[in-house]
């Protein structure tokens, strides 16, 4: 079948890459390079997800 009738997981990354939430911006965007991906989800020490940061984030903030 097509896209429109799969469903979000079976698309989605399986093991996303990650960074803590006082990570520097500029480790973030060297983990999104080194890791050939352009976001990470930041987790906390319970590994619950507290967002998102996109590399678009960090050009749109002049960050990169």
């Amino acid at each position: 079948d097509g896209l429109m009738s799969r469903r979000a997981g079976d698309v989605a990354t399986r093991d996303p890459k990650t960074i803590g939430p006082d990570a520097l911006v500029s480790e973030a965007v060297a983990v999104m390079n080194g890791n050939k991906v352009n976001a990470l989800c930041v987790v906390n020490d319970a590994q619950a997800v507290q967002g998102m940061i996109r590399l678009h984030d960090c050009l749109r903030a002049g960050v990169v």
